[in-house]
């Protein structure tokens, strides 16, 4: 049994390590992590990845968006400003996403993504987007390691022109265009969002990422921060949950997550929400603390000058991080979770 066991922590540290330079970075963060909790007895922990609303402008107007009027605005700043702020951003992360709003609305996403990635050295620059924009900004793709693009269809309906099933046509052409140019088809992320209307098409996007070669990520969209519960009283989605969860358990196409995230995500579970772990900046600067539902700000990064320091900050203002019983269900959310309780099994769960 020991023998075994040995073999199966070898195993585990082996593939920690071929997934350098990875590896580094996740033990580093594990054992910050656990001291700060252990020892500081504080959630606030270590960044792993940084969320950078580049802009809140869309040209969409999705029905599950929280970002179109979101509760704390703030404007953009401009592009030299910005940069510094990516500077003092990549002092406490190597991994960045691009989000918004539609990040491609802004005129100067492709310098900023080029500086993130060339200049700055960001290991991870990632993108997220509604893709009806990708062909006007096509120099992204030589600078971007991942790219996630949202889709809630496949079928064509021209009912609410600012709906992503009415700009379809455009979003698919402009899939094809950056599996032409990104460098794997797994670089490429398809994320949908779940709600009653769209489960039947969630499925088909599923088979067709699979026959495409994308990564396939979901959740379920949320209506004032909340899920909606009522999902887990319908039949269609359960079949569609079991299905992802055992396409994932069975490595039958790349899925976004492992068995126990995913089923912790879909079914509602309950998690330990560790927010800091993906710090969410806004245009201007403003970071949340100790996340964006409770729509407080820790501080400015230019201001403050480092993430530690807006989070102190915010600790000072708003006192510890809540014990929320994870009602926000969110794949960062959820992951942090599993990162920060249960390191060393999800590793060997994403390995496998």
């Amino acid at each position: 049994m020991e023998s075994n066991r040995s073999i199966s922590t070898r195993k585990l540290i082996a593939g920690l390590i071929t997934q350098a330079p990875l590896a580094l970075k996740n033990f580093r963060l594990y054992f910050s992590n656990l001291y700060r909790r252990k020892i500081l007895r504080t959630n606030v922990v270590a960044p792993y990845a940084l969320i950078f609303y580049a802009t809140h402008k869309c040209n969409l107007a999705c029905s599950y968006c929280t970002q179109k009027e979101p509760d704390v605005f703030s404007d953009e700043l401009t592009t030299s400003e910005t940069l510094r702020l990516l500077r003092v951003i990549r002092r406490e992360t190597d991994s960045i996403v691009f989000t918004g709003g539609e990040p491609t609305l802004r005129a100067d996403i492709e310098e900023l993504i080029a500086a993130a990635r060339r200049r700055l050295r960001f290991r991870s620059v990632m993108l997220i987007t509604n893709g009806t924009l990708l062909d006007r900004r096509s120099s992204l793709f030589e600078n971007l390691t991942g790219l996630v693009i949202s889709l809630d269809a496949l079928t064509m309906d021209p009912t609410n022109p600012l709906s992503k099933p009415a700009a379809l046509p455009k979003v698919l052409e402009n899939i094809a265009l950056a599996k032409s140019r990104m460098p794997h088809p797994r670089t490429i992320t398809i994320s949908t969002v779940i709600e009653e209307w769209n489960i039947g098409e969630i499925e088909r996007i599923l088979d067709w990422a699979c026959e495409q070669g994308f990564v396939f990520a979901t959740q379920t969209a949320l209506n004032e921060k909340l899920p909606n519960l009522r999902l887990i009283e319908n039949p269609r989605y359960l079949d569609l949950v079991r299905k992802i969860v055992e396409r994932r358990r069975q490595n039958i196409q790349p899925i976004n997550g492992t068995p126990r995230t995913i089923e912790t995500l879909l079914r509602f579970g309950d998690f330990q929400c560790f927010p800091t772990m993906f710090p969410r900046v806004y245009p201007n600067g403003d970071v949340f603390y100790p996340c964006e539902p409770l729509r407080k700000i820790g501080g400015n990064l230019l201001r403050e000058g480092s993430l530690a320091k807006v989070f102190a900050r915010g600790r000072k203002l708003y006192g510890e991080i809540p014990e929320c019983h994870g009602i926000c269900h969110l794949f960062g959310n959820v992951i942090s979770h599993y990162y920060a309780n249960d390191f060393w099994r999800l590793a060997g769960e994403y390995i496998r």
